[in-house]
């Protein structure tokens, strides 16, 4: 069972506290019993459930009988405690006492739990709620026991903890007993003691933070008088406006370079935050402003009142001086103090004040700095400039050129090495927007127009970076040392030059980041344009520098050197230079940029670049034919041993020569030169062997096809040389156009009339199939087999839309039928329809029937030949067109049934005419004089070709 419960002791009037040593308190605990009758006792006998309970039982009947006599209740003794009154302070003690018997035989256990506390009250003749007196001496009590705490310590007041004397809290709890002051009023004089002592000595703010948060959960309505309430608010008010003074001298009393002034810093606006979340506050000062409403103007205040100061300091340091270069300087180094003093507010200030007291603290700082630096700095920056110009534009023309490897980061000076310094220090401050709350970043700001401050200078300074870079240029040419750049590669110092100083101009630019893509683009487009520039001049000079040394000339021995590779490799090493400027120079940002602006330019960077890189390629270009050239001779000889060996002689003994010259050369080639310059090299000289190929088979007497099944193989086996196992030409690049059509000559020389004969029908039918021009009209007709008779049926119907043949603007057509080639069909005969009389569309109706096998059809080039004529009486008659059928794709070819014809469709097909294009089967056929089946074949198209009116 548990109990609680409150007994004051009075001491007799004769008691000397003074004695108290000697003093005892003694306390009886005692079991209380209800009283019971017998007869109700009795009735509990059912709930007995041990000889325990029934000695209880028993014992509880007892005592219900005695009480029914009239003797009065009886309870039992649970024990006592026995304590020194000397042992009780006067702030009370709380704790277990273990209870104890009368005597040694009594069987006593338990704990008791007391609240202790011994106090003195004299009787003033007052009103108890009366005790305003009382309580301002209370808060003067504690102000001399803080003072003299402070005092007697040796370490500094913001490290105590706020802890009183053993002595001071007696004294303190006894006042407070005799003045009847409460634990609320307590609590009051308590904050208002540590706080105004907090004015004098910078006390903890963790200790007044917890004294806040204990006065805010003692209070509660009408618990002090309206004098209490008084003087509690002003103390509130004194204490916000102290603070509030030392957040306007914030960089000076919380440095964020010390921890520990941030954890202070913290922790004051801890109790800030929690004052204006205290009913207590609320209810005293019930018209303040809200927290945030407090601090803003006093953040806003503070940080002009800190800029001023720094602008002061650099305004006196450049009167100092009186130096412009000086200025700059001075310049610069205020804005870093911005930035740093930003970054301070960013990462330090801003997460303390927007999460205890919601106020955006870097947002206030950046939008005061950035409009009072961008007055100031306009004016400045606007005169400077042009002086400083000025002045650097005029050393740099006086400055002799007398080195190529003069920096181009010295021209960086061309608007001042200051300039460009101070032009970094103002562009990390815009930054800082990025990191305003988003409805902040939509506001207008003054400063991120900076850089149009230095437009002028940067047009400038990329006007004389181009002249510098030219002489840069001509230097580098002229004072060319072979040094080792890469493993295995060798550039020249004129390239390596060149490249470093495009890319300083490109790094410079990156640096500016110009902010405003749009009007970036004339600088890009100047950038640009200047670099190309530089890099078709090296080349140029380059080539020239060849020229003079008398590389094209034809007279003397020709070798491929290292230099000679060298020179190459420096056109390729500067050309690759303008590969990466579109991502450097972010090409695709700035061309979004401008279609969203609507802003239409004529020029494309792309198309700039693109230009420089073919114009320089050409030149690699020339280069590189020049070498292929002045190898031809050698190239020409070896293709001639390898046309006119003995027949006997297979094709790789025959290639032998040449394909070991071309080894010999192209290791060195290989060893010196880059895998583009390389590779230019080996397409150069394939396109020369093509060439010799090509001539032989053009301007040589018409040989066996022995002799050109050899030229097909070796051209097989130097294919196989140039790729290297695709180590070198790739495959797409060896197989150009000039190559497949040498190849496709050479496999039409290297077969027999016959095979010959069936390409030229193929080539015939991939005509037919690629026509979808009726311009000569078209043909219908059915075609199938009848496997198990082995006949081939035919059915002419009608044609439409024929040419004009006779004068008076119709035609006489009828249709020859022919199985081609002759010597697949040898037996089958030529057959014809009939002559149907001045119609552009005849109908012809009729079916033949020929004996033609199914193996027959399924020859290569096995076509139905339909040929359109116009019957003359005087002349000869004319071609009209004709059509190509494939035979083995003819309905029953296969054995599939094909009975009644008239369910197969019949087939539309335009005419056509004879069209040569490139070199035919038929062009190769007319070169075999010697074979009478060629020249008789040859004959009978050309008969054929010259009947067309097509041309």
């Amino acid at each position: 069972m548990l109990a609680s419960g409150f007994i004051n002791v009075d001491l007799p009037n004769d008691c000397d506290l003074e004695d108290v040593n000697t003093d005892r308190l003694h306390l009886d605990i005692w079991d209380h019993d209800d009283e019971v009758s017998v007869f109700d006792a009795a009735k509990t006998l059912n709930e007995v459930q041990s000889l325990r309970g029934l000695g209880r039982f028993f014992k509880q009947v007892a005592q219900s009988a005695r009480t029914s006599k009239g003797s009065g209740s009886v309870d039992d003794f649970l024990g006592c405690i026995d304590h020194p009154l000397k042992d009780i302070p006067s702030t009370g003690v709380e704790e277990w006492y273990k209870l104890e018997g009368r005597s040694s035989k009594s069987s006593i256990q338990g704990d008791i739990k007391l609240m202790l506390s011994l106090a003195t009250r004299e009787d003033r003749g007052l009103d108890e709620d009366d005790n305003w007196t009382d309580v301002r001496q209370h808060e003067d009590l504690i102000s001399v026991f803080i003072q003299h705490e402070i005092s007697k310590s040796h370490e500094q007041p913001l490290k105590w903890n706020g802890e009183l004397s053993k002595a001071a809290e007696t004294i303190l709890h006894q006042h407070a007993i005799q003045g009847d002051i409460t634990a609320v009023q307590q609590a009051v004089c308590r904050w208002m003691a540590y706080a105004r002592k907090h004015f004098e000595h910078s006390l903890s703010y963790n200790l007044l933070l917890q004294l806040l948060r204990n006065l805010d959960k003692l209070w509660s309505a009408e618990s002090l008088s309206r004098e209490e309430e008084e003087g509690l608010a002003q103390c509130f008010t004194n204490f916000i406006n102290y603070c509030l003074s030392l957040i306007r001298k914030q960089r000076e009393v919380f440095p964020s370079s010390s921890k520990t002034a941030l954890r202070r810093l913290e922790s004051m606006l801890q109790c800030l935050g929690q004052i204006h979340v205290m009913k207590i506050y609320k209810h005293v000062c019930p018209f303040n402003n809200e927290l945030p409403l407090l601090v803003k103007p006093i953040v806003k205040k503070g940080t002009i009142e800190w800029y001023e100061r720094v602008l002061h300091l650099t305004q006196k340091k450049v009167k100092a001086q009186h130096s412009e270069d000086d200025m700059i300087h001075s310049l610069i180094e205020m804005t870093n103090t911005l930035n740093i003093d930003l970054a301070a507010a960013d990462t330090c200030y801003n997460p303390l004040y927007e999460r205890i007291l919601n106020v955006t603290y870097f947002d206030i700082t950046f939008r005061q700095l950035e409009k009072v630096l961008a007055i100031d700095m306009h004016d400045i920056l606007h005169q400077e400039l042009d002086v400083e110009f000025h002045k650097t534009v005029q050393q740099t023309i006086r400055k002799p050129d007398s080195t190529i490897r003069t920096e181009i980061q010295e021209s960086k000076g061309n608007i001042g090495t200051g300039l460009f310094e101070l032009y970094l220090a103002l562009q990390e401050f815009s930054s800082f927007r990025d990191k305003l709350v988003m409805g902040e970043r939509k506001q207008k700001l003054h400063i991120v127009q900076y850089y149009q401050w230095f437009r002028f200078a940067v047009q400038k300074w990329l006007d004389i970076a181009k002249t510098k870079a030219k002489q840069r240029i001509h230097r580098a040419v002229q004072l060319d040392k072979v040094v080792d750049v890469k493993s295995g590669v060798k550039y020249s110092t004129s390239s390596v030059d060149v490249v470093c100083c495009f890319s300083q101009i490109t790094e410079f630019w990156k640096q500016l980041k110009w902010p405003d893509l749009v009007d970036a683009f004339p600088l890009v487009q100047q950038i640009i344009k200047d670099i190309c520039d530089g890099a078709v001049l090296y080349a140029d000079l380059i080539h020239q520098k060849l020229i003079a040394e008398g590389y094209y000339d034809d007279e003397g021995q020709f070798d491929i050197s290292e230099p000679l590779c060298i020179t190459i490799n420096n056109v390729e090493h500067v050309r690759k230079a303008l590969k990466p400027l579109p991502d450097t120079l972010q090409f695709d940002r700035l061309q979004s940029e401008l279609d969203k602006s609507n802003v239409r330019i004529q020029t494309n960077l792309y198309t700039m670049i693109k230009e420089s890189d073919s114009n320089m390629s050409k030149k690699i270009k020339t280069v590189v034919d020049r070498v292929a050239d002045k190898m031809r001779p050698d190239i020409k000889k070896d293709v001639f041993h390898l046309n006119w060996a003995p027949e006997t002689v297979p094709a790789e003994d025959a290639v032998g020569d040449l394909m070991t010259y071309l080894d010999n050369n192209l290791l060195t080639l290989n060893s010196n030169l880059l895998k583009s310059n390389f590779d230019r090299i080996l397409q150069s000289i394939w396109e020369e062997l093509l060439e010799e190929f090509k001539e032989v088979i053009e301007t040589e007497e018409p040989r066996q096809t022995l002799f050109y099944k050899r030229m097909y193989e070796a051209l097989g086996l130097l294919v196989d040389f140039f790729n290297a196992n695709e180590k070198g030409l790739t495959m797409a690049e060896l197989q150009s156009k000039e190559f497949k059509d040498l190849k496709n000559r050479l496999s039409l020389y290297k077969m027999d009339t016959f095979a010959l004969m069936e390409k030229f029908y193929e080539e015939k039918l991939e005509q037919q199939k690629n026509t979808t021009s009726k311009e000569y009209g078209e043909i219908n007709v059915r075609v199938w087999c009848k496997h198990d008779t082995h006949s081939i049926f035919v059915e002419v119907i009608d044609a439409k839309n024929l040419i004009p043949l006779d004068a008076n603007g119709f035609s006489d057509p009828y249709v020859v039928l022919q199985f081609c080639p002759d010597h697949v069909f040898p037996h089958v005969p030529t057959e014809q329809t009939r002559i149907v009389k001045k119609t552009l569309n005849p109908v012809f109706e009729e079916t033949f029937e020929f004996s033609i096998t199914p193996e027959q059809c399924k020859r290569r080039g096995a076509v139905l030949v339909l040929t359109v004529m116009d019957h003359d009486y005087v002349f000869q008659n004319d071609f009209a067109g004709e059509v190509y059928i494939q035979l083995c794709d003819i309905p029953g070819i296969n054995g599939e049934d094909v009975s009644g014809y008239e369910s197969i469709s019949f087939m539309t097909k335009p005419l056509i005419h004879p069209k040569p294009k490139g070199i035919s089967a038929l062009d190769v056929l007319a070169k075999r004089l010697w074979d009478e089946d060629a020249v008789a074949f040859v004959k009978r198209r050309t008969k054929l070709e010259s009947q067309s009116q097509s041309g």
